[in-house]
């Protein structure tokens, strides 16, 4: 059967804050020196109006918390913490305001500064209030830890470990408290589960990191494939390119343009052309006159 948490809540102390008392025993001096029954009288009077004093701080500050426990039962969780602030203004050191400030705290969900106002308590010489504080702090960290079970695993797990603790020190002021025992036995179950899905989430984790790797470098390897196969591509069509013609060097004698052309066979007309005329007829050959012989 699954254990349910008991949201039991040591709900604020009634008003027992007690004043401090003066009893004084007026002391009849029957000596005759006036100095000394004169100091005894300044120091009774002074001592007189401190008490008196400190009695209406208390009286105020109880008055206070009487009306913050009103509110408080009524379900006003602000209202009442009015009242809870105005009377630690005048006594912040006192355990049973911490004490009732934590509770309605609490109640409004503030886990975190219900357990500030708690641990101030907690430092009560009273062992009963020291309990009640003790187990209102292990309820307050399994409340927040509750709170984070979804967002941060880790802090939950610590949070529930603290609940622990201070169920444990619960326990050890108030061997009778059985709510302590009950919410120890349901915590240290759910705090089991938090460990276990912690371990799970953290295989899923390392699964999911090696797949990671994996593909990453399968992903390295097609990708050499792909490359080689691209290289080898390149190659053989470089191999099947037809072999380029040579390129005209260039001290290659350039095109002559049109007009260089002209001038050339202009030029190779006149080294042909014969020198005389062509038409004219064959030059007669001379013959010197034959001398006669007389």
């Amino acid at each position: 059967m699954r254990l349910i948490f008991r949201t039991f809540l040591r709900t604020p102390l009634e008003n027992a804050l007690q004043c401090a008392r003066g009893d004084f025993l007026l002391l009849i001096l029957r000596r005759r020196d006036s100095t000394l029954r004169m100091s005894f009288l300044m120091g009774f009077t002074i001592t007189c109006v401190l008490v008196l004093t400190g009695k209406s701080f208390a009286v105020s500050a109880s008055a206070s918390v009487k009306k913050g426990n009103t509110l408080y039962h009524q379900g006003k969780y602000d209202e009442a913490l009015k009242y809870y602030h105005e009377a630690e203004v005048e006594m912040p050191d006192s355990d049973l305001v911490n004490f009732n400030t934590g509770t309605a705290l609490y109640r409004k969900g503030d886990y975190e500064k219900a357990i500030k106002a708690f641990s101030k308590a907690l430092l009560s010489d009273n062992p009963d209030i020291e309990a009640r504080a003790a187990y209102n702090i292990g309820n307050s960290k399994f409340r927040l830890g509750k709170l984070k079970e979804n967002t941060d695993l880790a802090s939950a797990i610590n949070l529930y470990r603290e609940a622990l603790d201070y169920y444990k020190r619960a326990i050890e002021l108030n061997q009778d408290d059985t709510n302590a025992k009950y919410n120890h036995e349901f915590v240290e179950k759910e705090l089991k589960v938090l460990l276990d899905k912690l371990k799970q989430q953290q295989e899923k984790d390392q699964k999911g990191v090696q797949q990671n790797q994996e593909q990453k470098q399968q992903e390295q390897k097609q990708r050499g494939a792909e490359q080689g196969e691209e290289k080898k591509e390149q190659q053989k069509g470089e191999s099947l390119k037809p072999a380029e013609s040579p390129k005209p060097q260039q001290h290659q004698q350039k095109e002559m343009s049109e007009e260089e052309a002209r001038m050339i066979l202009d030029r190779y007309n006149q080294q042909d052309r014969p020198l005389g005329n062509l038409n004219r007829g064959a030059r007669k050959r001379y013959y010197p006159p034959v001398l006669k012989d007389w």
